[in-house]
């Protein structure tokens, strides 16, 4: 901990003690906001080396990346941290640990609680900066830095961004498994919900081609019984589906009876997990995402506009 502070302030106030140091100035700091309904990046281009992205997917939380055109940091563990803000240089630097830098894009990746922290920084007029020995020469240093110059300008769009993102990503819903109650076919308040999930994502991605219905049950009963209600499952689910707002051209329906179990069929707990209809999306991403779904931010004016 003690190394990493010692750094990041020689970082923050002596960068000639630095072989290389990347960051924007007031001048020439550059932001972006740009996105769909699906994800949103927001981001900074550091001049000489890549490119500083808060990149927030539908669904989830923020992530800070860092995607470098020519990576010069070492494959191994990086220090990350917040230096003061340019015009408080003898603020106290601020560690939060170390990040591995990777050789694919993004090279760096942060968790959401340091990507908050990094995004918060911002806000106060502090600089999120990355610091590592390259991979050629331990003795050897490059740290990257984003600006805070023009980031309350930006900001707004951003949030404008988030706010219309899908409550859901395709990862989240693309392969799912609905339960069902033994020898029913009802929907139960879960199943609903993730049906409700499903249904909403699909009807707002063009991309989805394809959505596989399989129903299943558990080994009790009778097997031409047990085809039967899965059979009721798979079309209980399709249905609902149906209703919803789904194509059903897009839907494929098959059932299977206990032929496919996916647990044990000794215990209650592996006869209620294979009690199911197994929902499988298809996604084709050679499509491409209408104008409709780009997102295009409102006229925002600046203090610094409205003043002019």
């Amino acid at each position: 901990m003690i190394k990493h502070l010692v750094f990041l302030i020689i970082l923050a106030t002596s960068p000639a003690l630095m072989a290389l140091e990347y960051g924007g100035a007031i001048e020439n700091t550059q932001w972006q906001v740009s996105g769909s309904v699906f994800e949103c990046r927001f981001e900074q281009t550091v001049p000489g080396y890549g490119t500083g992205v808060f990149y927030h997917r539908a669904g989830e939380d923020i992530q800070f990346r860092l995607e470098a055109v020519r990576n010069l940091m070492a494959y191994s563990n990086a220090q990350v941290g917040i230096m003061p803000a340019a015009w408080q240089p003898s603020r106290k630097s601020e560690p939060l640990g170390t990040a591995k830098i990777v050789k694919e894009s993004p090279n760096l990746s942060l968790d959401s609680k340091r990507s908050n922290q990094f995004l918060h920084a911002l806000l106060e007029g502090k600089q999120p900066a990355v610091s590592h020995y390259t991979y050629y020469d331990q003795q050897r240093f490059v740290g990257v830095r984003l600006s805070a110059a023009s980031f309350q300008d930006y900001y707004p769009q951003y949030l404008q961004c988030v706010n219309q993102l899908l409550r859901v990503n395709f990862d989240q819903v693309k392969q799912q498994r609905v339960l069902f109650q033994s020898n029913g076919h009802n929907l139960t308040p879960t199943a609903t919900k993730q049906l409700e999930d499903i249904a909403y994502y699909i009807k707002n991605d063009p991309r989805v081609t394809a959505v596989y219905l399989d129903g299943h049950t558990d080994s009790i009963g009778r097997r031409f019984a047990n085809r039967e209600i899965s059979h009721a499952r798979a079309q209980k689910v399709e249905q609902f589906l149906i209703n919803n707002g789904v194509n059903p051209d897009i839907i494929s329906t098959r059932f299977h009876g206990d032929r496919y179990p996916i647990a044990t069929n000794k215990t209650a707990a592996g006869r209620a997990a294979n009690r199911r209809v197994a929902i499988e999306l298809e996604q084709n991403m050679d499509i491409l995402i209408p104008d409709e779904l780009i997102f295009r931010p409102h006229e925002i004016i600046s203090a610094k506009t409205a003043a002019n």
